[in-house]
């Protein structure tokens, strides 16, 4: 699975409250020789930073997963309305110099068709206008 930068980040502060959380004591007995004073143990909560620090941490993890996904799905979605936007050789108008005959119009299931003397037929369909090489063809492709 491929995670964006958020995410990495967000894994990392984990791994950083968990490494607090488990280390607590020997940091804060660090700060304070560090810092010469003597620290009870409730000067530092340690323990309370360090659950801060993981949760922090999984929201932004889970926050660059749910940008990755979306985004994912977002050009998916790009990439669908790009290809219908796109003339099909079955859909595209006839020229004006090779109009078809109309033989009949009527109703396939609740969908209006045109058949011409050819014997295509043209329905219109969710997706628009489709020509189908007969009508038993467009009876299957609608039902």
């Amino acid at each position: 699975m491929i995670f964006d930068r958020l995410t990495w980040i967000g894994l990392m502060i984990v791994a950083l409250g968990w490494t607090l959380l488990l280390s607590a004591v020997q940091l804060t007995d660090l700060v304070a020789s560090l810092s010469g004073r003597v620290m009870g143990g409730g000067s530092l909560p340690m323990a309370g930073i360090a659950e801060c620090t993981i949760l922090s941490g999984f929201g932004m993890a889970i926050l660059g997963a749910l940008q990755t996904g979306f985004g994912a799905l977002n050009k998916f979605f790009d990439a669908v309305l790009a290809r219908t936007a796109q003339p099909s050789t079955k859909t595209a108008p006839q020229p004006a110099s090779r109009q078809r005959k109309v033989i009949e119009r009527g109703w396939v299931k609740d969908r209006a068709y045109i058949l011409f003397v050819d014997g295509s037929v043209e329905v219109e369909t969710l997706l628009g206008r489709r020509l189908f090489p007969s009508l038993q063809d467009a009876q299957e492709f609608i039902a």
